[in-house]
């Protein structure tokens, strides 16, 4: 077709885990094929609570952790959606 505009590529979703609904238990980090989740301690009583994070650029969007989540507290999203997270600088 010509004078058509190129369609942009939408790309794949991302995962985007809900602190407050994720309760550490790691089903998502052993079903990762990219090793792309980890846990961090978690907003609330961080000192004995631990929640799951995504590495964004990692993600392959292959919907495994959504799936299996126990909790529901993981979602796929837009990739123009997902959050990328930058790590925090070390002194």
């Amino acid at each position: 077709m010509a004078g058509a505009a190129p369609q942009p590529r939408k790309g794949r979703p991302k995962a985007l885990i809900n602190p407050d609904s994720c309760t550490g238990c790691e089903v998502c980090i052993a079903v990762c094929p990219v090793d792309c989740i980890d846990t961090v301690p978690g907003p609330e009583l961080p000192e004995i609570g631990r929640t799951c994070i995504i590495d964004q650029p990692k993600c392959i969007g292959c919907w495994l952790c959504e799936k299996i989540c126990p909790w529901t507290a993981i979602t796929m999203v837009p990739p123009q959606e997902a959050p990328v997270l930058t790590p925090a600088p070390t002194s």
